[in-house]
């Protein structure tokens, strides 16, 4: 009797893909086992991440995230994957959103569009200001 084929959902292939790059991204590092221990995981846990049964909560991805401090491409995939299997932004951009609460207004602002390229630069360049002034500020406090 053939064996029959397993249809996975959007959300299963994802999950086995964002586990594909967290593994990619500690293979050359370190072992399964220490990052779970790192991040305060059992390592079932981590292989089940990893093997993509399960998804990491937004607590487990951040500590992930920052025990591995993935490459900037590598980390845009990884946060549009936990975006598209958890429905919700990455947890470092929540933070960032429940620190700037005002942000709320401005967000809302853009119900029912969807941004240009060109727009989505501008942002980009707008934010990068916001950082760049934080950092002169930085300096002149050490100072």
């Amino acid at each position: 009797m053939p064996k029959k084929a397993i249809k996975y959902t959007a959300v299963e292939k994802q999950k086995k893909q964002l586990g594909k790059e967290i593994k990619k991204c500690r293979e050359n590092n370190r072992s399964q086992r220490s990052l779970a221990i790192a991040i305060g995981l059992p390592p079932s846990n981590m292989k089940y991440i990893e093997d993509g049964v399960n998804s990491p909560s937004g607590e487990i991805y951040k500590k992930i995230i920052e025990e591995l401090n993935p490459p900037p491409v590598q980390r845009k995939k990884m946060d549009m994957l936990y975006t598209q299997i958890r429905r919700t932004p990455p947890p470092d951009i929540c933070e960032i959103i429940n620190q700037n609460q005002e942000l709320f207004n401005s967000i809302r602002l853009l119900n029912g569009m969807t941004l240009t390229n060109e727009q989505l630069k501008q942002t980009k360049d707008l934010f990068g200001s916001f950082a760049k002034d934080k950092k002169k500020g930085e300096i002149k406090d050490e100072q």
